[in-house]
């Protein structure tokens, strides 16, 4: 059977998972403090869900990070692309 899950929904979920990672946090722990269940989590991880806008500034809050790095699919290389820009 052919995957019909999104691209950027698959991509979104694999950074907020990766990012989650990074910061130690349990899937429960982030879905908790997301207000979210866990399950309702997972299915975004798996880019099964859209996470809706408003989840995805309340997890980049959460992580530390600016809403660009889940919402944005080339954010890293954007990023090293403005500080060399900067250093030039």
């Amino acid at each position: 059977m052919a995957d019909t899950r999104d691209p950027e929904n698959i991509r979104v979920g694999e950074t907020i998972r990766a990012l989650r990672k990074a910061h130690e946090l349990k899937l429960i722990e982030m879905a908790t403090a997301l207000g979210i269940s866990h399950a309702y989590l997972s299915n975004i991880e798996n880019g099964r869900k859209a996470a809706p806008m408003a989840l995805c500034r309340q997890a980049a809050r959460i992580l530390r990070v600016p809403i660009a790095a889940i919402t944005v699919a080339d954010y890293e290389e954007i990023r090293e692309a403005a500080e060399k820009a900067k250093a030039a």
